[in-house]
C-alpha cells in the first residue's frame, strides 16, 4: 500500500514538471497561467483516479489470496460432554457469585422425651455460617451451628400431692377433732371422710426449650456429585423445662373433690362449691401439688414447674441439594440434660436454604 501511494506522488511530479518547464513560463499573462493550473488540475484528477482504480484491484486481489478457510473445530472429548452435564455444587465463597456458604433451616422431627415421659414433637430453626475456606485435605467444610428448637409431649400417670394431705388433716381435725390417729391415716391417704384426693391420674404437659449458642458442624463434600452432603455436629446448649399437671384430664379425671368421701351430704356440697374444679386442687397443678392462685389465673400467667440446665448436643444427617438454594434431608440429634434422666433425641425431615 505504502509503495502505490509514493508511485501516485512521484506520477504527479513527473506530470506537473513539464508544464512548470516550459520556457517562457515566466512572460505569461496571468490568464494564460491560471488556464495552465486547470488543465493540470484535470490531468491530475485524471491520474488520482486512475490510481485509485489500481489500487483498488491489487487490494481486492490480494485479500482474496490472503483469505484461507479456517478448519472447524474438532468435537469437544465424551469426557467434557459428560462433566458438563454432571451437577457440580455452586461456588460459596465471596466474591465468586456473592455467595457465602451459609444456611438457614427448619427441623420438623419427632421427638423422646427426657424423664421418661411419652414421646412427642419437635420444631426447630438454626443458622450455619461457614468458619473458614475448605482446604483439600479436609474434603468438606467447617461451619459454626446455633440452634433454637421446642420439644412437646403429653404423658398420663399417677401423682401424689402431699398438699392435699395437710389440707384433709384440717378440714378432719375440724369436723373430728377427736378422730386422732384415725383423722391422720385417713388425711395422709385421701380416704374415708378426707375430701381430697391425694394420689390421682393427672395430663403432664412438658415443653421444653432447647438453645445451643455454639456447635461446630462437619460436612464432607465427598458426595456433591450425587448432591448428597453428610454432616455431623457437636456443641453444647442449655435446656428450659416447664411441665405442668392437669387431673381434670387425668384417667378417671379429678376435679379436686372426692365425691365418695365418707362426710354428710351438706358438708360435701359445701368443700365442692369452695374448691371443686378449681384452686387448690381442681385446677392444672405446679409440681403435681397445687394449683396457683385464683388471681393469678385470672390474669392468664402460665402456672406450671421449670428449670433451666446445661447440656451437651449432637447431631448426624444428610441433605440432598435440589437446586442451588434449596435443600432437604434428614436429621437425628442426640441431648443430654444435666441430672437423672437427662437424655433424649430428635429425628426427621429438615429444610435448608443457602445463600
Amino acid at each position: 500500500m505504502d509503495g502505490a501511494r509514493s508511485l501516485v506522488a512521484l506520477i504527479l511530479f513527473l506530470a506537473a514538471s513539464p508544464l512548470w518547464a516550459q520556457p517562457g513560463t515566466s512572460n505569461l499573462t496571468r490568464e494564460e497561467l491560471q488556464a495552465k493550473v486547470l488543465k493540470l488540475e484535470d490531468r491530475i484528477g485524471q491520474l488520482e483516479r486512475s490510481m485509485a482504480a489500481f489500487i483498488r484491484s491489487q487490494g481486492g486481489a490480494g485479500m482474496e489470496e490472503s483469505v484461507e478457510p479456517r478448519p472447524a473445530p474438532p468435537p469437544p472429548p465424551p469426557e467434557m460432554v459428560a462433566a458438563k452435564q454432571r451437577f457440580e455444587m455452586p461456588p460459596e465463597l465471596v466474591p465468586e457469585v456473592g455467595k457465602i456458604g451459609a444456611q438457614i433451616g427448619l427441623l420438623l422431627s419427632g421427638a423422646t422425651s427426657p424423664f421418661k415421659l411419652n414421646s412427642g414433637t419437635f420444631a426447630g430453626g438454626f443458622i450455619d455460617l461457614p468458619l473458614f475456606d475448605r482446604p483439600q485435605w479436609l474434603h468438606g467444610k467447617v461451619s459454626y451451628e446455633i440452634l433454637v428448637g421446642m420439644s412437646q409431649s403429653q404423658t398420663t400417670f399417677t401423682t401424689t400431692s402431699n398438699v392435699a394431705q395437710v389440707a384433709n388433716l384440717a378440714v378432719l381435725t375440724a369436723l373430728n377433732p377427736n378422730g386422732g390417729l384415725a383423722n391422720v391415716a385417713a388425711a395422709v391417704t385421701g380416704t374415708g371422710s378426707a375430701p381430697f384426693p391425694v394420689t390421682q391420674s393427672t395430663e403432664t404437659r412438658l415443653r421444653l426449650l432447647q438453645v445451643v449458642p455454639f456447635a461446630l458442624k462437619y460436612q464432607t463434600t465427598a458426595l456433591d456429585r450425587y448432591r448428597l452432603r453428610p454432616y455431623l455436629v457437636g456443641g453444647f446448649g442449655t435446656f428450659v423445662t416447664i411441665h405442668v399437671q392437669n387431673p381434670a384430664r387425668g384417667t378417671p379425671p379429678s376435679y379436686g373433690i372426692r365425691p365418695d368421701a365418707d362426710i354428710t351430704p351438706e358438708v360435701l356440697a359445701v368443700v365442692q362449691q369452695l374448691f371443686g374444679g378449681q384452686a387448690p386442687f381442681g385446677g392444672p397443678l405446679v409440681a403435681g401439688q397445687i394449683s396457683q392462685a385464683p388471681e393469678l389465673e385470672a390474669r392468664g400467667l402460665p402456672g406450671g414447674h421449670g428449670n433451666i440446665d446445661f447440656g451437651l448436643h449432637g447431631a448426624v444427617g444428610i441433605e440432598y441439594r435440589l437446586n442451588g438454594m434449596l435443600s432437604l434431608g434428614f436429621d437425628a440429634r442426640f441431648n443430654r440434660i444435666a441430672g437423672t434422666n437427662g437424655v433424649y433425641r430428635t429425628f426427621g425431615s429438615r429444610i435448608g436454604f443457602h445463600f
